[in-house]
């Protein structure tokens, strides 16, 4: 069946599963990935503000949040790589209500290591990416996830025996939903997939 977007048939993706294909490309070469490779996070960006440039570049923060549970879950020290979702559900018309979401995943050239938790509320986490690929103007990335340990985010053991000792985390000032029933499709057109161990990204 032809896509309805960019005509290209797209492949349906999962969290679970996607880290052990193989991507392609129409113009590259496929890129192996293993189970040692960063894991994939689908975000939604919320919206980005000006950064301290580099080289006189102009640069830039974004804001994500992470509404589909990864195949690890997200823990400072950790390497990542965001694939933004892009909802597209005009393109399958139901006559059913249903709370099924549909998106294409699109790849942001965000990738690197999580370098701390910036903010802890009681409903959700934000951590800070910083971003290895030097060709992106994006510098550092905030991802805000929900507090579900074991699922969507890992706490260190020591790290929750403190918080239990200590103040309760800050009231939730805003939740994010955790979409178990969406769908994700790769968008061939425009993904492409690049070593992330390489800083300088795709050639």
């Amino acid at each position: 069946m032809n896509s309805p977007w960019r005509g290209s048939c797209p492949t349906q993706l999962t969290p679970t599963t996607r880290e052990n294909s193989e991507y392609k490309h129409p113009t590259k070469r496929s890129v192996p990935i293993n189970m040692s490779s960063p894991t994939t996070i689908f975000a939604k960006e919320m919206g980005s503000a000006p950064s301290a440039g580099r080289n006189g570049q102009e640069t830039r923060v974004i804001y994500l949040d992470v509404p589909i549970i990864p195949r690890e879950p997200i823990h400072v020290g950790q390497r990542v790589r965001i694939l933004a979702l892009i909802p597209c559900d005009e393109f399958f018309p139901s006559e059913e209500e249903t709370s099924a979401t549909y998106y294409t995943a699109e790849d942001m050239g965000v990738w690197g290591t999580l370098v701390r938790v910036r903010a802890e509320e009681e409903e959700t986490v934000e951590f800070v990416l910083e971003n290895d690929n030097i060709r992106s103007t994006t510098t550092h990335a905030h991802l805000t996830v929900p507090r579900k340990e074991g699922l969507m985010i890992r706490t260190p053991l020591w790290r929750r025996w403190l918080g239990a000792l200590t103040a309760r985390p800050a009231k939730a000032t805003r939740t994010v939903l955790i979409e178990d029933d969406a769908t994700v499709f790769e968008d061939t057109t425009t993904l492409y997939f690049a070593d992330p161990g390489n800083a300088a990204g795709p050639a």
